[in-house]
C-alpha cells in the first residue's frame, strides 16, 4: 500500500516558460546566450555550492563581468522564485493526494535559494515534507538521498511512490525499492496514482 507520494519539482510540478526570458532581461543578454550557459555548473549548485560560484560564472559567460553580491542574490532569488511557481493541475494533484490520506513530499535537485523560495510559496501548506538537495547534501540519483527521505518518512521503500522527469532519477528510486515512474504529464501521473490506489478514479 502506498502511504507517501513524492514529487520532483522542476518540470514535474513546475515548468515556467518565463524563466530564461526573465533572467536574460535582468542582465541585458539574449535568451539564446543565457540558455547556452544556464545548466553549466548546475549540478554543483544543486549540491550546495555557493550562489556566487554558479551565478558569478554565468554572469561572466553572458557578458556581465561587473557584478556585486546584491545582483548575485537577486538572480538566485529570481531563479528560485520562478521555478517555485506550480502549474495549477500539478498543484491540484498535491491537494488530491493529501486529501486521499497520503503523505505528500517534494524532492528536488535545487540550490539553497530554492529552500527559501519553496518554504514561502503558497503551495507549501499542501506539502508535508520539502526536500532540497542542497540542504540535504546529496543529489538524485545518489542512493543516499532516497534513503534519507525513506528514513525521515518512517516508511518502507515499497510504501513510497515517486515521479521525476529524468529517467536516471527514476532508476535511482527504483533501485532503493520505491515505486517510481517517469513524468510525462499531469494526467498520466494522475492515472498512475489511480492504478496504485492512491487516488480514486
Amino acid at each position: 500500500m502506498i502511504k507517501a507520494v513524492v514529487f520532483d519539482l522542476g518540470e514535474v510540478l513546475s515548468s515556467p516558460p518565463s524563466l530564461i526570458p526573465l533572467l536574460a532581461e535582468r542582465v541585458g543578454t539574449t535568451e539564446k546566450l543565457l540558455t547556452q550557459h544556464y545548466w553549466t555548473g548546475r549540478a554543483d549548485y544543486d549540491a550546495g555550492s555557493p550562489d556566487r560560484d554558479y551565478w558569478g560564472r554565468l554572469l561572466e559567460a553572458v557578458g556581465t563581468p561587473e557584478y556585486d553580491d546584491a545582483l548575485i542574490e537577486e538572480m538566485a532569488q529570481l531563479d528560485a522564485d520562478t521555478w517555485s511557481n506550480l502549474r495549477p493541475a500539478a498543484w491540484q494533484l498535491l491537494r488530491d493526494c493529501r486529501a486521499a490520506g497520503a503523505v505528500v513530499a517534494v524532492l528536488s535537485n535545487s540550490p539553497h535559494a530554492m529552500q527559501v523560495a519553496a518554504d514561502r510559496a503558497n503551495w507549501r501548506a499542501d506539502v508535508d515534507h520539502l526536500y532540497v538537495s542542497a540542504t540535504l547534501g546529496a543529489v538524485k540519483p545518489n542512493p543516499a538521498i532516497y534513503e534519507r527521505v525513506t528514513d525521515e518518512l518512517g516508511l518502507r521503500p515499497e510504501e513510497i511512490a515517486f515521479t521525476d522527469d529524468k529517467q536516471a532519477n527514476v532508476d535511482g528510486a527504483l533501485a532503493v525499492g520505491w515505486n517510481a515512474r517517469r513524468w510525462v504529464s499531469d494526467q498520466d501521473t494522475r492515472e498512475w496514482l489511480i492504478e496504485l490506489g492512491v487516488l480514486d478514479a
